[in-house]
């Protein structure tokens, strides 16, 4: 069997129980060897971060140190890429470091929504599969994007996730497919964590205590 590699990009601002529940969902359920999460240093679809990218990847970097999972890792790589970060190229390096692997994207329904405005998002899948992760009961939101997009996607999409390692006729096992895991519990948001924290709620529950304690230690999201 070849090295199953997970990619899940975002910004990170900060990382909260969602974030980790998507990246663990999809570890577990596709038998990952690692995933990377790596944070966004500079967005092209969004206003940048209210963190600094260090403050970012030290708090990723605590969030998966208290895990103690250690197939879950931190990635900085874009941010020693100068320009806009996209992912194409991100996925494109990734691809690079790990000729002979079966390259999967992980991300959320939210973001899944908004794939068809990404930059060459269809260049992606010449490097990886695409797992989306979502709530029970909650498909692939195709209905909402435009229907040569639907239609590239739903042609690509598998039943089984573990299809997604299985060379079919024609296709390349390591790439190409997109899988939906309907196993998330916990949905939370990074804008209403910031929100909160910038009134100075002390209801914090959907974010790891040392990363709630790394915020207030340096006052991060003091404004909203």
């Amino acid at each position: 069997m070849s090295l199953r590699v997970g990619i899940m990009g975002g910004m990170f601002d900060p990382v909260h129980r969602g974030h980790l529940q998507v990246a663990l969902t999809a570890l577990n359920a596709l038998a990952l060897d690692h995933l990377r999460l790596i944070p966004c240093a500079l967005p092209n679809h969004r206003e940048g971060a209210s963190a600094s990218a260090s403050h970012r990847l030290a708090m990723l970097e605590l969030a998966l140190t208290e895990m103690n999972e250690p197939r879950l890792q931190t990635d900085d790589r874009e941010f020693h890429r100068p320009g806009v970060s996209y992912m194409v190229d991100t996925v494109a390096s990734m691809a690079q470091q790990f000729p002979e692997a079966s390259l999967v994207y992980v991300m959320g329904r939210d973001s899944f929504n908004t794939l068809p405005n990404w930059h060459r998002w269809q260049h992606m899948l010449d490097y990886c599969h695409l797992c989306v992760v979502s709530r029970p009961g909650v498909s692939l939101a195709l209905d909402t994007m435009s229907a040569p997009a639907a239609q590239w996607l739903r042609a690509r999409q598998v039943t089984d996730p573990m299809a997604l390692f299985t060379a079919g006729e024609g296709s390349d096992a390591r790439a190409g497919r997109v899988c939906m895991l309907d196993e998330l519990e916990e949905p939370a948001s990074s804008t209403d964590i910031r929100h909160k924290l910038a009134a100075g709620s002390q209801q914090m529950t959907g974010m790891p205590a040392v990363v709630l304690e790394y915020i207030k230690q340096h006052q991060l999201y003091t404004t909203p």
